[in-house]
């Protein structure tokens, strides 16, 4: 365990270089070029290290075009690659870390009643946490049509068709809880997603995000530019690969407290990914898939679930009159019983509770 935390957090060399676009973070212009990446065919993008915050993100940044285009042909090609079976345990899994999620909000005598939750997926999450905190409103926003239909019909969100980046000034003050899960990797404006989240919570508000930790993230493309000297393939579209210390400092200087934050899960670190150089490890050598091939010609094969919600809950641990069954239960499955700073940059991702201080 000691040789484990001894060489972080990581250093990944390259090249300096003058960026195309500033950070977005601190808008320094100098950069280390530490991989490059076709976003499927749509665009070829330097992955750059920022020398001044070392926050590593997309160079040029994909524009909203680039992002809706790639973002609707994965959504097609992970429907036609996963399977209906696993498609219902994600659901599953989902709605019991919801549930731990509303647990431990409850523990803390927290109940909000109006909650924003960006790029919601199959909606689960927020199921399980409504079933702890039933009287809970949730809202979703997604750009994917496909998601928001989803999440109203099995659901009855309320939904929102946009990207964080755009505020609308209706949601200013309204919500007591902002979620973002497995999405702060993909928005290509990271610092104006933090100020809208900020506006749209009320005061002492929370907002929850998971996130992979980005330098295990980023170690793939960075293997395959390494060893191979070529670009790596980006089908999904992570645009962001944070830095564990300077994704904290984002957050308190953009008016937030932290309530929890750490890294867990372990598995990938203690398989190589952030600290091998080894050729499993790499990302695939750019295939320049063709985004237009699953947009214009597989869309016709998009799978929806066709299960009902009822058939997804329908578990013997799932009791609405004995809710302890369901957090025991949830919590002996997706409970980190090994907690790291993410300072370390290690373990498989970001996990953050922040609190909207009074006064900004």
């Amino acid at each position: 365990m000691k040789n484990l935390f001894k060489n972080t957090p990581l250093s990944l060399k390259g090249e300096s270089l003058s960026r195309e676009e500033c950070c977005r973070i601190c808008q320094e212009k100098k950069g280390i070029r530490i991989g490059i990446a076709d976003y499927w065919d749509i665009k070829t993008c330097n992955i750059v290290r920022c020398e001044k915050c070392n926050h590593i993100q997309l160079d040029p940044m994909l524009t909203e075009e680039d992002t809706n285009r790639g973002c609707y042909a994965y959504y097609i090609e992970e429907s036609q690659r996963t399977s209906e079976k696993e498609q219902f345990k994600n659901c599953i899994r989902n709605f019991r870390r919801g549930v731990v999620f509303g647990w431990m909000l409850k523990s803390r005598r927290i109940s909000p009643r109006n909650i924003l939750e960006l790029g919601p997926g199959s909606g689960y999450f927020a199921a399980g946490l409504q079933f702890i905190i039933p009287n809970v409103q949730v809202t979703v926003m997604d750009i994917n049509k496909e998601v928001l239909d989803f999440n109203k019909e099995h659901h009855h969100f309320e939904t929102i068709r946009s990207i964080p980046d755009i505020l609308q000034t209706t949601y200013q003050d309204k919500f007591d809880l902002v979620i973002a899960r497995d999405i702060l990797e993909h928005v290509t404006d990271i610092t104006k997603v933090f100020e809208n989240v900020y506006a749209c919570l009320k005061p002492g508000g929370l907002f929850h995000f998971i996130t992979p930790n980005g330098y295990e993230d980023v170690w793939k493309h960075y293997l395959t530019f390494k060893l191979k000297g070529v670009p790596s393939e980006l089908l999904i579209n992570h645009v962001n690969y944070f830095d564990g210390k300077g994704l904290k400092n984002l957050l308190i200087q953009k008016g937030f407290s932290p309530v929890d934050y750490y890294t867990h899960t372990l598995k990938t670190t203690f398989r190589g990914q952030g600290r091998k150089e080894n050729l499993k490890l790499m990302s695939r050598v750019s295939q320049k898939m063709s985004a237009a091939l699953y947009v214009e010609r597989k869309a016709d094969e998009l799978k929806r679930i066709e299960f009902r919600k009822s058939e997804i809950l329908n578990k013997w641990y799932i009791r609405p009159n004995a809710k302890w069954i369901t957090c025991l239960y949830s919590l002996s499955h997706h409970f980190s019983v090994i907690r790291i700073s993410p300072v370390r940059n290690i373990g498989h991702e970001i996990y953050g509770v922040f609190e909207k201080n009074l006064a900004n």
